[in-house]
């Protein structure tokens, strides 16, 4: 009897404990959410030419990013989703462009920050193969000024080990 009772603390200690671990799918205690607004009406000039492709921009003012990107007004355009200066004081722009005639749609999940690394969780789609014109396709997000010393991407869920975003002034 004494052993069933041994045997059976023993049990439910190692149940608690095995309770208490992370089963991987869980983010630390330190990772937080970033604030980030998707910009729209965009399109990357013609005079851009990536050093590699894809492309990942750090711009930090308003003038390096018009010379990057202008206007494409359509009626119903979004003019809050637009960047001036104003939004410039309080953010920073990060840029994902790709170059070819694979046509790419974009989306940006979530941008988090944990132990002074900014995480950028991204989608990447090829909606047309080989189109018979050539385009720059970005996704482009005004993202809360915040501390960080390193970037890590993540296209559909994979770490992009090798990619480096470029500081644009």
């Amino acid at each position: 009897m004494k052993t069933a009772s041994i045997f059976f603390a023993l049990l439910s200690a190692f149940l608690v404990i095995l309770a208490g671990c992370p089963s991987g799918n869980e983010t630390s205690n330190t990772e937080k959410n970033v604030n980030f607004m998707v910009t729209s009406g965009y399109f990357v000039k013609n005079t851009y030419k990536g050093e590699t492709n894809p492309s990942y921009l750090l711009v930090r003012s308003c003038p390096a990013f018009d010379s990057l990107f202008g206007v494409a007004a359509v009626m119903g355009m979004d003019r809050s989703k637009l960047i001036d200066e104003d939004k410039m004081k309080s953010g920073f722009i990060l840029s994902i462009i790709y170059h070819g005639n694979d046509v790419h749609t974009f989306g940006i999940d979530k941008i988090t920050l944990d132990n002074s690394q900014m995480k950028v969780y991204y989608t990447s789609t090829i909606t047309e193969r080989n189109a018979s014109w050539t385009g720059n396709f970005h996704v482009t997000a005004l993202i809360q000024n915040c501390e960080y010393k390193s970037v890590l991407l993540f296209e559909n869920g994979k770490l992009l080990s090798n990619a480096k975003p470029k500081e644009y002034d």
